[in-house]
């Protein structure tokens, strides 16, 4: 555990990766005030099928935008693309309170403000695949892709209570304005960061799909990723199920759940990790996946709120380790030239992951919740399979080069099997 965690103080203390790191952190909590803040205006202004509608206006851009971001993080600095895709991020949200302020918004400007919005959060999302490779020794890629994995967790945790408290006591433009700030934040870090850039090559010109398939590992650890996306997807369906129906106490139990969910989570990212780093490296992704299963599978023996609550917890930190170790593995499987492109590739699939698996999981529990438990328990443990699955050895070792990071040469790196402890 103390290796990992040196490894934490080691990538902290490097400019270019504190500064995205605190960046996408304010970030990322902003967003969290975004959702709370937007879903309760459209239902003020209008009702829940609206709200549907600005969600669905949300999430539908990275589809087409997160292999065109690849692209683009491929060809051009970061540090640009990054700076200048959250300053007008930034700008779109602070609209809203000024359309509010004088009575003019509507749904229609939330739905197009979400839609660019997302489009251009592409950019960011494929850039946090592809920034932190360029900036940390590989030996660190765990332990950084830890620290960026504490910021969802954080603003999963702290950004939405915060948030409803500031609606509430403030109004819902106080809140968007916040956001906006947080947006100007990380633009002011993007700025900051070294200008780093991939090394032109000709495997650029094919479409991001077709290089991602180009690359057996990493499209095996995309299909992992969009599976435990939709299982995620689903899991976070039960609770508010699982609190009506089995512990009868739909509002006060669903919070218990997500804070033990959230909490178990956080500290399954910093704390979780050295545990699953000490397994042979090709074991790591399988574990951590069925990892949380059986304490899944044992919410069916309870109706207790606190026993339900330390399994979902224990649960959670069990999955927490997830992020860093698939996205490290994906990172060493693919070269620096084209990683742009397939990490936006893979933004596209995955993006469909979740959605699919609430709507799913809607589908599961709406019979018994012992049998949809038991069910989605069995799935996690079918998809730990996965990454046991053999690809051509050349691909399988992951010998790529990597492009320099701070005047660091490059280096080579196995991808699920033989690399190193950090």
């Amino acid at each position: 555990m103390r290796r990992t965690f040196r490894g934490y103080l080691r990538v902290l203390r490097k400019p270019a990766f504190r500064r995205f790191w605190l960046g996408m952190m304010v970030s990322r909590c902003g967003s969290a005030f975004t959702v709370v803040a937007l879903s309760w205006l459209v239902l003020d202004l209008a009702g829940p099928r609206e709200l549907g509608l600005v969600l669905l206006c949300s999430g539908l851009p990275i589809l087409v935008c997160g292999p065109v971001a690849g692209r683009l993080l491929d060809r051009f600095p970061v540090r640009l693309l990054l700076g200048w895709d959250n300053a007008v991020r930034g700008v779109l949200i602070a609209l809203l309170p000024v359309l509010d302020y004088f009575g003019q918004i509507r749904v229609v400007h939330i739905c197009v403000v979400g839609a660019v919005s997302a489009a251009l959060a592409a950019v960011s999302e494929v850039a946090e695949g592809v920034l932190v490779p360029r900036v940390v020794e590989d030996a660190d890629l765990e332990s950084a892709n830890s620290l960026l994995s504490v910021n969802w967790e954080l603003a999963y945790v702290v950004g939405p209570p915060v948030a409803g408290f500031l609606v509430g006591t403030a109004g819902v433009s106080t809140a968007l304005v916040v956001d906006a700030a947080s947006f100007a934040i990380m633009s002011w870090f993007s700025f900051r960061l070294p200008d780093l850039r991939a090394p032109a090559r000709e495997e650029r010109g094919r479409p991001a799909f077709v290089v991602l398939a180009r690359h057996p590992t990493a499209l095996l650890l995309t299909a992992c990723a969009a599976g435990f996306l939709f299982l995620s997807g689903a899991t976070d369906l039960l609770y508010p199920v699982y609190a009506l129906k089995v512990l009868h106490d739909s509002a006060f139990a669903f919070g218990v759940l997500l804070g033990a969910a959230g909490a178990g989570g956080l500290c399954g990212v910093l704390c979780g990790l050295p545990l699953f780093l000490r397994l042979p490296v090709r074991a790591r992704l399988p574990v951590v996946i069925a990892g949380g299963a059986p304490a899944l599978a044992a919410l069916t023996l309870t109706d207790a709120l606190p026993v339900a609550a330390v399994l979902v917890a224990v649960a959670s930190f069990l999955w927490g380790p997830y992020y860093a170790i698939e996205r490290s593995l994906f990172q060493r499987s693919v070269p620096d030239d084209v990683r742009g492109q397939v990490t936006g590739a893979r933004a596209a699939v995955c993006a469909l992951g979740f959605p699919l698996g609430s709507a799913a999981g809607g589908m599961l529990f709406s019979g018994p919740v012992s049998a949809g438990v038991i069910a989605l328990a069995i799935a996690y443990l079918v998809l730990a399979t996965l990454p046991l699955i053999k690809v051509r050895p050349e691909l399988r070792r992951g010998a790529h080069q990597r492009a320099p990071a701070c005047s660091r040469h490059a280096c080579t790196t196995p991808a699920l099997k033989g690399g190193k402890k950090s």
